[in-house]
């Protein structure tokens, strides 16, 4: 009865030994980021810092017109905002702190963009982005599109802020 007892205890250490190597190796081919085995782990996505001027930057697009993309960045700040016609071709882009809104020399109608103070060309304008700061609004005059960029007219705003643009 000894003998029985002691083989099957060794058999028992045996299968125990196999099992922890087998469970080894096993997670260290899992290739799970989390063990910091296999392959490293994918990259952070991009940082909308970068892209500014490009025609597809890699960051999301955020225009509520599908023929349009409108994108914004921020770097040191300083937001800026670029809209793009929907093959890629730049056409407007401003930098804004805080209140302050300015044109970049980029993209093809970047002497039609009128800001905060200027004065607003005729016509009705589509709404092509809208945030709690800036709104963009496309004006498509004598052939050629102009570029409204302004804080946006949200709540108990509207009022004081069409009563100041009806007076400029």
């Amino acid at each position: 009865m000894l003998k029985y007892s002691s083989q099957l205890s060794c058999a028992s250490i045996v299968i125990l030994f196999c099992a922890m190597l087998v469970s080894q190796t096993a997670n260290a081919q899992c290739g799970c980021p989390s063990d910091r085995n296999g392959s490293p782990a994918p990259p952070p996505p991009p940082s909308p810092t970068m892209g500014l001027g490009q025609a597809f930057p890699d960051t999301l697009d955020l225009a509520a017109d599908p023929n349009w993309q409108v994108y914004e960045f921020e770097r040191d700040g300083i937001r800026y905002v670029q809209v793009n016609d929907r093959t890629g071709i730049v056409r407007a882009a401003v930098g804004r702190i805080g209140d302050t809104f300015w044109v970049l020399p980029l993209g093809r109608d970047a002497d039609r963009v009128s800001l905060p103070g200027n004065v607003v060309p005729r016509g009705q304008g589509k709404l092509l982005y809208r945030n709690n700061e800036v709104e963009i609004i496309q004006n498509r005059n004598g052939g050629q599109d102009h570029w409204i960029v302004r804080a946006p007219v949200i709540g108990q705003n509207r009022r004081a802020v069409r009563a100041q643009r009806a007076g400029q």
